[in-house]
């Protein structure tokens, strides 16, 4: 409704009992809240509403304030009002400056007249149906207050009453008079406006849709972000669990490398020790046998000296032996006394020390000691190694050999190898192929 007017005011009778309050005051927030809302919606106009919800601070979540309809802003007006009915004051303000006081507040009103009277202005006809009642009332003058409502009707639709007649044209002449149309045309207008306001209700449903439609898609458009950033959070959490068990695959093959390192260096110092100790022993033997050599050349010495003595006096040295005249000197290996041998202990010796146990290595150096004073000792029990000129072997423990051969230098022996009896064919075979 774009305008409004006030009705006639009628004098109060001076009983009051069972009437409304002057002030208009209704109890709105006991409504619920559609009946709250089309109050509203039929009560208040458009810029009205409108500035209840901005004073208000009111709003729909995923719609802008100016872009809210009608319809949505009494919503709002009525959830307000029934969560504080103190706020429908600003609502019954609004009423009293649009029709002053409370209409119809001096009749009192029973609840079959009530809905007699909600019943009258339902439609077009319920203005007509209240005239009518008022015009077949027996008193005359609530017949002249319809009487002038009538003539307000009659200038709000005709137009004012001409100033040259001498008495005021009814409805229909003043209504000819100055707009020329009848029944017809009124009809026609009416049928118009119903036709425009027809279609203001039709285009508040189309706003409405749109807004339920962006609701909807403001919905939808938050539903995909929240789906989108809970999938984000289970990726980083994936992410996160991928990078500690990287952590820890490095912490365990760090640890791995720094026990494999530490295992090395052991080795490596187990290994150094071992050679140490091989080349203290092999020191040892070097320098029992230069005492032993040295001890032997005094023998000789002594000896040459005996022999210088006995030549000087002319007689031969007791204990000589005597050469056969045409005779042939014995071979090295057939001597009627043993000789004396100086061991070389070679690096494929010490190598082959590796994996016997200390028993075994201190009984080999006992054997290559005893084979370098007298390799002719029975208890070396040399042999010549088969498929090998010059290579010998003898005997350490029961399935035990320790090779040897006479060294390229005068009175040398070099002591190879220490080396399980089964293994002595492969020996040969790799030896003949290093040749």
């Amino acid at each position: 409704m774009a305008t409004r007017k006030r009705p006639p005011e009628a004098a109060p009778p001076p009983d009051r009992s069972g009437l409304p309050p002057e002030s208009g005051d209704a109890p709105l927030h006991e409504l619920g809240r559609d009946q709250l809302s089309v109050f509203l919606y039929l009560a208040l106009l458009p810029e009205e509403t409108a500035r209840l919800v901005k004073d208000w601070n009111l709003s729909q979540p995923g719609f802008r304030r100016d872009a809210l309809g009608e319809v949505q802003r009494c919503d709002l007006i009525a959830d307000a009002i029934r969560a504080e009915p103190e706020s429908r004051g600003a609502v019954l303000d609004l009423l009293r400056q649009a029709f002053g006081g409370l209409p119809l507040g001096a009749w009192r009103v029973d609840a079959p007249g009530a809905e007699e009277l909600a019943a009258l202005v339902d439609g077009e006809a319920g203005l007509a149906m209240v005239l009518w009642r008022l015009l077949a009332d027996p008193a005359s003058e609530v017949r002249r207050a319809a009487g002038a409502w009538l003539e307000e009707l009659a200038r709000r639709h005709f137009g004012p009453a001409d100033a040259g007649a001498g008495e005021a044209p009814g409805p229909a002449a003043a209504g000819r008079a100055a707009a020329g149309e009848g029944p017809e045309q009124r009809i026609g207008k009416l049928e118009g406006q119903l036709a425009a306001a027809r279609r203001e209700a039709e285009e508040e449903r189309g706003r409405a849709d749109g807004a339920r439609r962006k609701e909807e898609e403001a919905r939808e458009r938050l539903q995909a972000q929240l789906r989108e950033a809970r999938a984000r959070e289970a990726q980083a959490v994936d992410d996160a669990a991928r990078a500690r068990e990287a952590s820890e695959a490095a912490r365990r093959d760090l640890a791995r490398a720094e026990a494999a390192l530490a295992a090395a260096r052991a080795e490596d110092s187990f290994a150094e020790a071992q050679r140490a100790r091989a080349q203290a022993r092999e020191l040892e033997g070097r320098a029992a046998a230069l005492e032993a050599r040295l001890e032997r050349a005094r023998m000789r010495e002594e000896e040459l000296e005996r022999d210088l003595a006995a030549a000087a006096r002319g007689t031969a040295p007791a204990g000589a032996p005597q050469r056969p005249e045409g005779g042939e000197p014995e071979a090295e290996g057939e001597e009627a006394q043993a000789s004396w041998l100086f061991p070389v202990y070679t690096r494929e010796f010490y190598d082959s020390l590796e994996g016997w146990d200390r028993r075994i290595q201190r009984a080999a150096f006992k054997q290559a000691h005893l084979l370098a004073l007298d390799h002719r000792h029975p208890s070396l029990r040399a042999l010549p190694l088969e498929g090998l000129p010059g290579y010998y072997r003898v005997r350490v423990a029961t399935d035990v050999r320790l090779l040897y051969r006479r060294g390229e230098r005068q009175n040398t022996v070099e002591i190879l190898s220490l080396i399980d009896r089964e293994d002595l064919d492969r020996y040969v075979r790799q030896a003949k192929t290093r040749s």
